[in-house]
C-alpha cells in the first residue's frame, strides 16, 4: 500500500480518458474529462488497480482517485478506481479511426485491444 498523498491539494477524483495504454514500463497516457489536460499515470495504489487499468485500450473513459507526484514533472499515482465498472470497454466505435489509436502503430493497436478482451 502506498502511503498517503503527500500534498492533500493534489488529490482528486475525475474522469479520464486513456490516450494511450500501458506501456512496458507500466506507464499511460490520460487527458482529463473537461480541462483536456494530459497526465502520466506511473504510479498505481496496489496490484488490482494496475492491472485494471493495463487492460484498458485507447478510447476507454473511467473515473478515478489520483495525486500528484510533484517531484517528478507531470506524473501522476493512482489511488483508486471510483464507483462503477469503467466505462467504454466494451464499446468499440472509433477506435479503428486513427485519432482515437493515438496514431499508435498496428502491432501496438493490435496488443492494446488483445489485453482488452482478456
Amino acid at each position: 500500500m502506498r502511503p498517503p498523498a503527500t500534498n492533500p491539494t493534489q488529490t482528486e477524483t475525475t474522469t479520464v480518458h486513456i490516450e494511450w495504454p500501458m506501456n512496458d514500463h507500466g506507464a499511460m497516457t490520460v487527458r482529463v474529462e473537461g480541462s483536456n489536460e494530459v497526465r502520466q499515470l506511473v504510479e498505481f495504489a496496489d496490484g488490482n488497480v494496475e492491472g485494471t487499468m493495463a487492460k484498458l485500450p485507447a478510447g476507454a473513459s473511467l473515473p478515478v482517485r489520483m495525486e500528484s507526484l510533484g517531484t517528478r514533472g507531470n506524473a501522476w499515482r493512482v489511488t483508486g478506481l471510483v464507483g462503477r465498472t469503467p466505462q467504454s470497454i466494451t464499446d468499440t466505435s472509433g477506435r479503428d479511426d486513427p485519432t482515437h489509436r493515438g496514431h499508435r502503430s498496428d502491432k501496438e493497436y493490435g496488443e492494446a485491444k488483445e489485453r482488452a478482451e482478456m
